[in-house]
C-alpha cells in the first residue's frame, strides 16, 4: 500500500524585517566609521604615516605637487565618497532584497510542490526546498539586473503605499554616480530640468520651547530651562551643484544620509508587511 504524505511537508519562514538589514547596517557602520576617522584624519600627519600592524615593508608613497592642504583635502573627500557609495550600496541591496521578498510572497505555494511520483517524504522536501532556492536566487538575479530607476519604481509596485523618501533616495544616487564616475565634478548628465544637481535628505530639526513660548533651534551644550519643551519633526534640507562645480558634502551631511538611510529601511520593511494578508512575519506551508 502506498502512503501518500499529509502536506504541508516544508513551511517556509519570510520575515521582512530582514530586508532592511542591509541599509541598516550601512547607515550604523558607515556612520561610526566616519565619526571616528573623520576627526583623526584632520588631526594627522599625512606626510608621516605609521606603519600598518604586522607590516613588514613600509610602502612610502607620495605625490609630488601638492600642498599638505590640498593633500589633506582631497583624503577628506575621499573618505566621504567611499561612505556614501557604502551608503548606496546598502540602499540598492534592500531594494533588491525588498523585490525578492515580494516575489515570494505572491508566488502560490502550489508552484513548489512535487507531482505524487516523485519518491519519499524527504526526496519531497529536498525537491520543494531545491524549487523555493531556485526561485529566490532567480527572483534575485533579476532584481540585480535592474537600473536603480526601474528597481526602485518595481519595488514601489510591490509596497502598501509609496516611499515617502523616494525623491531623496534619488537625489542621493545621483549624487553618488556623480562622486563615483565623474571624480565629483558635476557633469551634463548629472543636471536635473534646473541644470543643477541636487541632494535632499531629511534630518531632525530640533527646537527648544522656551517658557515664553517662543522656539529656538536646539544646540549641543546649550542651557536649558525646568520649564522647556523640546519640538522634534523630520524636516528635509536641499543642497543644489551646477554644471563643472565639485561636489562638496559637509561632515553633518554623512550622518544625515546615514540618517536617511536608516529612515528608508524602517519604511520600506513598514510598507513591505502591511495590507491585505501581509504582516511583518509570514509562513508559507507547501
Amino acid at each position: 500500500m502506498t502512503v501518500t504524505p499529509s502536506l504541508p511537508l516544508v513551511t517556509i519562514s519570510l520575515d521582512a524585517n530582514g530586508v532592511g538589514v542591509a541599509a541598516q547596517l550601512a547607515a550604523k557602520e558607515v556612520y561610526d566609521i566616519f565619526a571616528v576617522s573623520y576627526p583623526a584624519l584632520q588631526a594627522a600627519d599625512l606626510r608621516n604615516v605609521a606603519p600598518l600592524a604586522d607590516e613588514v615593508v613600509h610602502h612610502q608613497m607620495e605625490i609630488l605637487g601638492r600642498s599638505p592642504v590640498e593633500e589633506r583635502a582631497s583624503v577628506m573627500r575621499r573618505l566621504m565618497a567611499m561612505c556614501i557609495s557604502d551608503l548606496a550600496r546598502g540602499i540598492r541591496q534592500t531594494l533588491e532584497d525588498a523585490s525578492t521578498h515580494a516575489e515570494l510572497l505572491r508566488t502560490s505555494p502550489e508552484m513548489f510542490r512535487p507531482g505524487e511520483d516523485s519518491g519519499s517524504v524527504d526526496d519531497q522536501v529536498a525537491l520543494i526546498e531545491s524549487a523555493v532556492l531556485r526561485y529566490k536566487t532567480e527572483a534575485l538575479e533579476k532584481a540585480q539586473a535592474m537600473r536603480y530607476p526601474q528597481l526602485l519604481a518595481k519595488v514601489q509596485t510591490d509596497l502598501a503605499a509609496p516611499l515617502q523618501w523616494a525623491p531623496e533616495l534619488t537625489s542621493f544616487q545621483k549624487v553618488r554616480n556623480c562622486l563615483e564616475h565623474r571624480g565629483g565634478i558635476v557633469g551634463s548628465q548629472d543636471l536635473d530640468g534646473t541644470n543643477t544637481l541636487s541632494l535632499s535628505l531629511p534630518y531632525l530639526e530640533v527646537e527648544v520651547i522656551e517658557h515664553s513660548g517662543s522656539r529656538v533651534p536646539f544646540r549641543i551644550g546649550m542651557p536649558l530651562e525646568e520649564a522647556s519643551a523640546m519640538h522634534v519633526k523630520v524636516a528635509v534640507g536641499k543642497k543644489t551643484f551646477k554644471l563643472g562645480e565639485s561636489i562638496v558634502v559637509e561632515p553633518k551631511q554623512i550622518g544625515e544620509i546615514a540618517f536617511a538611510v536608516w529612515l528608508f529601511a524602517i519604511e520600506i520593511v513598514e510598507k513591505l508587511s502591511t495590507g491585505a494578508g501581509r504582516s511583518a512575519r509570514v509562513a508559507m506551508h507547501i
